[in-house]
């Protein structure tokens, strides 16, 4: 029997492989494709009951076999075996050159199959493949230990053998060289993703063996047993003009069998290794229904649009632009998408639990920073969250809601001398009192943050690590500046009184002079001067005990009173206190001076004050004042937590007006809701 030579090697150096274990694995799936092929031309409809297909994955040899019963060898398909591109595999959507690859992995390819010869004589010949032999390409050989005669009546015997350096390792599931987590049934999964589309149709025969390391599995057991079909669906799209139908096949497979949720492209029922890791966006871990049987989902898309572009591993237009929704994607992402949406119907409790969630967050997120309620614009909170991927992490819904927040700013530069009255009024009534209300949520905000974080301070015991007091100090004024070095921005002033934090001159733990402390003089905790009137405040470390009104106390800062009378002596003496900057600012002896002292109130303290003569009061909580000639200052004694209440109840006329609790002009008003 001779066959004539073909001048293949530049077809060989073409071919490319897919990485790793894929191409280990293309001539099996070459072999494997073949025979169903053949089954189906032998037995059409009935290749689901009367084919068979045998597969052996021959560890200690290093073999490969794939036998079946199909129609095997006759004149006609022998000649097409040995032309390339005749056609046959094009209907197919093959391109006639998938058998040169195994020459990339194996030495060696045999065939065995009833053959027709060409003088009409029939016999079950053995062939060795050798597709760049000067004489024949088939040539006939004896039965060996390497391949024995087809056993059946019909249908075709491959046998790969001796793997190439590289390719040997993917024999031994010991090797340390080996893929983690590379076993036995990698095999098997391998195998049935990449014909996934022929279990679910049905045109893979039921007898389906597998063997591989001593074990036997009937794949079409296998599949039906871990994959069980959930749902199909059809969707179109234009491409470039022109509508095509794209079929969805859903399945569930169990989790021990599959890693993720994926997404398979397949050409004429025949996949490629272009897949989609759809478990990102999704849900990184299985599913799991009432019985505990814990899944990922198999989604296999079939299309006549893959066909034009399919190469033996890859189809090259899923990167196609196409409209999808309100955005333009590309095919392969909106395919993920279409997916991914329909899994998430048919999870309906999983969806709801996580759109709970979501919800939750955004409210959250919302509390925490108003300004983002914005981010809303005229949708509902649901609305919002029903238009987010499933997976959304609290930091990407905040990203959202601030983009969108964003987008609905007005810009103010499109006004000019040709913008209409009526839009000018438009903007005045809508624009600019929505930002008139995002600005002062903002601020609300921060200094309800501000209030916390002090309440935290006051409530902390001692640890002797920070003193408490500097801590205080600081939140309310960054201790050794000056309003000259740092605005209004910088300090919380408000907490005492909100006048304060626009006053003329500010200055914290200075002299008079504009020194730091030096020995035999004093300097204040803060100095404010403003419109002929100036103000002390001196703090005392929260939760103190222990004060003395005689002038030979252990520590000066038992008694405040005298400090402050004190510090009013040295400014009057100086004639006026000195900036950093070095300028002079007169105070006149005129001048009122109002001191405060700031402390947490308790018997100490309210013994400390009768003996210096204070009049106590308990309205708004304790509170005392005394009035001093000679020095014309007027010292007042609030507890911290009436400065905090003060200072929230102040803050809470600005939240009840963001959250409309508010009558302004007789209406009911919800700044919260949006335009």
């Amino acid at each position: 029997m001779k066959h004539r030579r073909l001048d293949l090697a530049s077809e060989i150096k073409r071919a490319s492989l897919p990485p790793r274990l894929t191409g280990f694995l293309y001539p099996l799936f070459e072999a494997i494709t073949n025979s169903l092929h053949s089954i189906e031309d032998k037995y059409g409809e009935e290749a689901y009951e009367q084919g068979f297909v045998r597969v052996k994955f021959d560890v200690d040899n290093k073999r490969i076999s794939v036998e079946d019963n199909g129609e095997g060898f006759t004149m006609k398909n022998l000649e097409a075996f040995l032309t390339p591109f005749t056609g046959n595999k094009l209907r197919r959507n093959g391109k006639g050159f998938g058998r040169f690859i195994s020459f990339k992995i194996f030495e060696r390819v045999f065939y065995s199959s009833p053959t027709t010869f060409e003088d009409g004589s029939e016999s079950s010949a053995i062939f060795e493949y050798k597709p760049l032999s000067d004489t024949e390409n088939l040539q006939e050989i004896e039965e060996s230990s390497l391949i024995k005669r087809h056993a059946y009546s019909s249908g075709l015997s491959v046998v790969f053998t001796d793997p190439l350096e590289g390719y040997r390792e993917y024999f031994d599931f010991s090797s340390p060289h080996s893929d983690d987590g590379y076993t036995e049934e990698a095999i098997l999964t391998a195998v049935l993703d990449h014909f996934l589309l022929d279990f679910v149709q049905k045109k893979a025969p039921k007898n389906f063996i597998f063997e591989i390391a001593d074990a036997k599995f009937n794949l079409a057991d296998y599949f039906s047993e871990s994959v069980r079909v959930r749902d199909e669906a059809m969707i179109h799209f234009e491409i470039d003009g022109e509508t095509f139908e794209f079929k969805f096949n859903y399945m569930t497979i169990d989790a021990e069998k599959s890693k993720r949720h994926s997404l398979y492209f397949y050409a004429d029922s025949r996949a490629t290794s272009d897949l989609e890791n759809i478990a990102k966006g999704l849900r990184e871990t299985p599913f799991e229904d009432e019985k505990g049987r814990r899944y990922n989902y198999l989604v296999a898309v079939s299309s006549s649009y893959f066909k034009a572009t399919q190469s033996r591993d890859k189809i090259e237009n899923l990167g196609v632009k196409i409209t999808h929704g309100n955005s333009e994607k590309k095919l392969k992402d909106a395919l993920a998408a279409e997916a991914k949406a329909h899994i998430l119907g048919l999870e309906p409790d999983y969806t709801g639990r996580r759109r709970k969630v979501m919800r939750a967050q955004v409210e959250e997120l919302i509390a925490l920073d108003p300004i983002l309620r914005r981010g809303l614009g005229e949708k509902s909170l649901n609305e919002f969250v029903e238009e987010r991927a499933i997976l959304e992490s609290k930091e990407q819904l905040a990203q959202d809601l601030f983009v969108a927040r964003l987008r609905s700013k007005f810009d103010f530069r499109k006004i000019n001398s040709d913008t209409p009255y009526e839009d000018l009024q438009r903007v005045v009534r809508n624009n600019i009192t929505a930002d008139a209300k995002e600005a002062l949520a903002v601020y609300v905000a921060y200094r309800n943050d501000v209030i916390k974080v002090l309440s935290e301070m006051l409530n902390r015991k001692e640890d002797g690590a920070i003193a408490k007091e500097d801590a205080v100090h600081q939140l309310v004024y960054p201790r050794y500046k000056d309003s000259e070095e740092i605005d209004y921005s910088a300090h919380n002033l408000w907490l005492i009184d909100d006048d304060l934090a626009y006053a003329e001159y500010i200055s914290s733990d200075r002299t008079p002079k504009g020194k730091r402390r030096e020995k035999g003089s004093y300097a204040h905790d803060i100095l404010v001067n403003n419109d002929n009137e100036l103000l002390l405040v001196e703090m005392k470390r929260p939760q103190k005990v222990g004060y003395d009104i005689a002038e030979e106390a252990d520590r000066a800062t038992d008694n405040p009173v005298q400090q402050l009378i004190s510090q009013v002596g040295e400014i009057r003496d100086y004639g006026g206190i000195t900036t950093s900057g070095g300028r002079k600012i007169e105070v006149s002896p005129a001048t009122m001076v109002r001191g405060y002292v700031i402390a947490d109130w308790n018997a100490d303290l309210e013994r400390y004050l009768k003996d210096n003569d204070f009049k106590i009061t308990n309205f708004g909580g304790p509170m005392a004042y005394n009035y001093y000639t000679t020095r014309n200052v007027m010292i007042e004694v609030l507890a911290f937590d009436r400065l905090k209440d003060r200072a929230a109840k102040r803050n809470q006329v600005f939240v009840d007006i963001l959250a409309g609790r508010t009558n302004y002009a007789g209406l009911k008003v919800d700044l919260l809701a949006g335009e």
